[in-house]
């Protein structure tokens, strides 16, 4: 059965990514997964936010098959799927552009942990993908080494996506991903070097 509910966090979800600047205009994609039913539910390609309803939300299967909806899902649909594969505990996987993260996406570096905020997404560096084509069968394999132990990582010189517990928390890793990102950018312009020791959000996150 075809959860409207489901539809409607997608859509308030892809919005507020794009309102925060996260991604802009058709950029970034966003997903949520009826584990149940074994579906997952997508944005459209080639949709602007501001035209974004429920009804314009695609449900495919685990295959990437169309279940419900009339417009081409995201070109990324692999790779939310392989996202929802690698982490069986995630309800939502967002994918933005977002631009301090990109930097580190394009120049191949992961980012460090320099802030007690990295705690949010794990505490541990952002890995970076290896490069393959938007929308490849590639891009969906290139996530799986990096995310097997993270639910966070770059896509090399593409942008960064994230899986969560459902599509907000998958949003708030990447708005703290890109928050560090944009405190390590000026940390290394002003060639600090002195970066918060791996202890500290071990010791964090073990309580």
């Amino acid at each position: 059965m075809i959860n409207l509910e489901i539809k409607k966090e997608v859509v308030r979800i892809a919005k507020k990514a794009d309102q925060m600047e996260l991604c802009r205009h058709k950029s970034g994609n966003f997903s949520m997964i009826d584990r149940r039913e074994g579906l997952v539910y997508i944005t459209p390609s080639g949709i602007s936010r501001e035209d974004l309803t429920p009804e314009k939300i695609i449900v495919v299967d685990l295959d990437g098959n169309i279940v419900d909806g009339n417009l081409h899902p995201s070109i990324e649909t692999a790779m939310h799927i392989t996202a929802y594969k690698i982490r069986p505990e995630a309800g939502g996987v967002a994918h933005t552009h977002s631009r301090y993260s990109t930097i580190f996406a394009c120049m191949g570096k992961e980012i460090l942990p320099v802030s007690a905020e990295a705690v949010l997404y794990g505490g541990k560096p952002v890995k970076v993908a290896e490069f393959a084509p938007p929308g490849s069968k590639e891009l969906a394999q290139s996530i799986k080494e990096p995310m097997r132990d993270s639910d966070v990582c770059l896509l090399k010189y593409h942008g960064v996506i994230a899986a969560g517990e459902d599509l907000e928390k998958a949003l708030i890793k990447l708005i703290y991903v890109e928050e560090v990102a944009f405190l390590y950018y000026h940390m290394l312009a002003l060639d600090h070097k002195d970066f918060m020791p791996q202890e500290i959000f071990e010791n964090m996150i073990n309580g």
